[in-house]
């Protein structure tokens, strides 16, 4: 064979390969629906990563992946909240919605129940306390420090006001229309009084992110209210607690809350500190590096001070981690030579982690366990229209201490002042995560577990 003809078959089999990957690219990407519009491509993703971890969730789970398996529901939880979050998203309702619609759809419509049955309750109340974790990360980390050195006072005074006006409010209200006694009562009252982080935090953070109330930091000055807000309602909650399950003496509960709180303070200082002299330097990138230690530290810190029966502790040894260890790596950093642009960055880019995760996976989660937790067999009608009536006269009590709380700040104008008593009013988080503790420890206890007008030790 010549030269010639050579370079002729060689020119014919590359036009044949040019010809294929033309065909091909129509009929893939051109011709592709999927492909060719960023939202039936948005689907097919999620499919294919819901196929992917359902797959792998099979492989290492075996049957409890599989309908009627803890994991198996899990997933399916998941992804009916994501589902139904978007379709909320679609008609300008909050996402989170839709993911709470799941959770009650999957505990009472008849042949759904069946999934929110087969997760156990000590799971859920598990995975509700990792997610909160994950919202105190997201709170440390989005405050802006220097510019809430000069609101201290404005902040207590926000936080603590409305939080104990309610729990006050609601504790006398509940004693005369729902018949509790007064302890008993005063116990819901902190529970109802924490305001929700899950809802409050993220938005703040998006209108921090869209520029909206930065240059009067409402958006910081708000989180660090709730934080704060949630530590006075957590507190709350756990001395009432030990004062109504009290077996022994009064004043070792009264001195366990100061206790709790220094020992959180002081886990949350040291344990940030200590992370500093070890240096977090690795081959990996210094940001994953950081967010992976500090996401584990903080559920150690939540998780471990309840297990030694301090969960007031645990909220604030959490928010006191993030927060000095966003400072003392911030200094680090500054010692590296970095430049400002790049510290911040640094910091960004540590809460676009956790923003992802929030997002992603504990968002959904939090919010279809919080409404699988709703079983409308065991509600009594009369009864919940009482505790419904309890609870709006408390919120309309609280949008007035909070209101009076921020009236006399001349900085800002009226509609701000509404806006602080709206953000005010969400509750989901602190409820999830605390509410059912006192049902636990009376069964525990082996003592009535309907509504009680006064618990008495033997």
């Amino acid at each position: 064979m010549s030269d010639e003809d050579l370079e002729n078959s060689k020119n014919k089999v590359q036009q044949k390969k040019n010809y294929l990957e033309k065909v091909l690219h129509k009929i893939l990407i051109e011709s592709c629906f999927v492909f060719n519009h960023k939202f039936s491509n948005k689907i097919c993703i999620f499919i294919i990563l819901s196929a992917i971890v359902w797959i792998v969730l099979f492989i290492l789970f075996d049957q409890a992946a599989l309908p009627g398996g803890a994991y198996f529901s899990l997933w399916i939880l998941i992804i009916f909240s994501h589902i139904l979050g978007f379709i909320c998203e679609l008609v300008k309702m909050p996402s989170l919605l839709g993911m709470l619609i799941t959770g009650i759809l999957f505990k009472n419509v008849p042949k759904l129940s069946i999934i929110g049955n087969s997760i156990y309750s000590a799971t859920s109340s598990l995975l509700r306390n990792v997610a909160f974790c994950v919202i105190l990360c997201r709170a440390g980390l989005s405050l802006d420090l220097d510019k809430l050195k000069t609101m201290k006072f404005k902040i207590l005074k926000f936080s603590i006001i409305p939080c104990l006006f309610e729990s006050i409010i609601f504790a006398f209200i509940a004693v005369l229309v729902l018949k509790l006694s007064f302890k008993w009562a005063l116990l819901m009252g902190f529970v109802i009084s924490g305001v929700s982080p899950a809802v409050v935090v993220p938005l703040m953070i998006q209108l921090q992110e869209t520029g909206l109330g930065v240059q009067k930091n409402i958006p910081g000055f708000v989180i660090a209210s709730s934080c704060i807000d949630n530590i006075i309602a957590i507190t709350g909650h756990s001395l009432m607690i030990g004062i109504v399950f009290n077996k022994g003496e009064v004043w070792w509960t009264l001195v366990q809350c100061p206790l709790q709180i220094l020992a959180g303070v002081l886990f949350g200082i040291l344990v940030a500190f200590f992370l500093n002299i070890i240096r977090l330097d690795h081959k990996i990138s210094k940001v994953s590096l950081r967010f992976t230690v500090l996401f584990l530290v903080a559920m150690i810190a939540a998780l471990g001070f309840k297990k030694i029966n301090f969960a007031t502790a645990g909220p604030l040894a959490v928010l006191t981690l993030v927060i000095v260890s966003k400072i003392v790596w911030q200094r680090v950093d500054e010692y590296q030579d970095l430049d400002k642009e790049n510290i911040l960055l640094n910091v960004k880019n540590l809460d676009d982690l956790f923003s992802k995760i929030w997002s992603i996976i504990f968002l959904p989660l939090l919010f279809c366990l919080i409404g699988n937790e709703i079983d409308f067999g065991k509600l009594s009608p009369k009864t919940l229209g009482l505790q419904l009536a309890v609870l709006a006269v408390a919120i309309v009590f609280r949008l007035m201490a909070s209101f009076v709380s921020v009236y006399f700040d001349k900085n800002l104008c009226f509609r701000e002042k509404i806006f602080f008593c709206i953000t005010w009013i969400p509750k989901a988080t602190v409820q999830a995560a605390v509410g059912s503790i006192a049902l636990d420890l009376a069964k525990l206890y082996q003592l009535p577990t309907q509504i009680p007008t006064d618990v008495y030790f033997h």
